[in-house]
């Protein structure tokens, strides 16, 4: 008599917490936190949502995973010489994606202190400091306090355009906003 042939899967644990965390990004961003439960999130993904308990504990955990990760394509903000860079940078990157879990967690009313704060930390170091650091080597004056408006109303502009709050600004092909938006900034040259 011979044993049965047991089967086992192969597993890997970094493609199932990568697999986790794009999901969580995904279904956090269409829908916000409270309404993607760690099933969906586990059958997005592929595995058992069980894994988001070994891989991070827990879904506001996981929230804030996603605040936080930095992505392969992202782009070094830190790296651009000028603000209008920068600019560029973040409409094509939220045209491409959608306002994310970041954007999502400063303006919803549903949001965690825990969590908002994540999300403005990674803003401001993702946004806000590369700014104020090229505004500062031009010799803007209140550098930082520039940086910070400039910020606050590209996510602005952007929730409005990504919501469809304004049907123009809908509209507007991305260079044409990009352009416009640069055309706010100071004087840098």
């Amino acid at each position: 008599m011979t044993a049965p042939v047991r089967t086992t899967r192969t597993r890997n644990a970094a493609a199932s917490r990568e697999a986790l965390l794009a999901s969580a990004r995904t279904l956090f961003s269409e829908r916000g936190f409270e309404h993607t439960t760690v099933r969906d999130i586990g059958e997005e993904a592929g595995v058992d949502p069980a894994l988001i308990a070994r891989y991070f504990g827990s879904k506001v955990n996981l929230y804030l995973a996603t605040v936080t990760a930095e992505d392969a394509d992202s782009g070094r903000p830190e790296a651009f010489e000028h603000p209008a860079q920068l600019v560029e940078w973040f409409v094509s990157r939220v045209d491409r994606r959608g306002p994310g879990p970041v954007m999502q967690a400063l303006v919803r009313s549903d949001s965690t202190p825990e969590i908002r704060e994540a999300a403005r930390g990674h803003l401001t170091r993702r946004l806000v400091e590369p700014l104020h650091v090229m505004l500062q080597r031009r010799g803007v004056p209140d550098a930082r306090t520039r940086a910070e408006v400039i910020v606050s109303a590209l996510v602005g502009v952007l929730l409005a355009r990504t919501l469809g709050s304004f049907e123009t600004l809908g509209s507007l092909e991305r260079r044409e906003l990009v352009d416009l938006l640069t055309a706010m900034l100071p004087d840098l040259s």
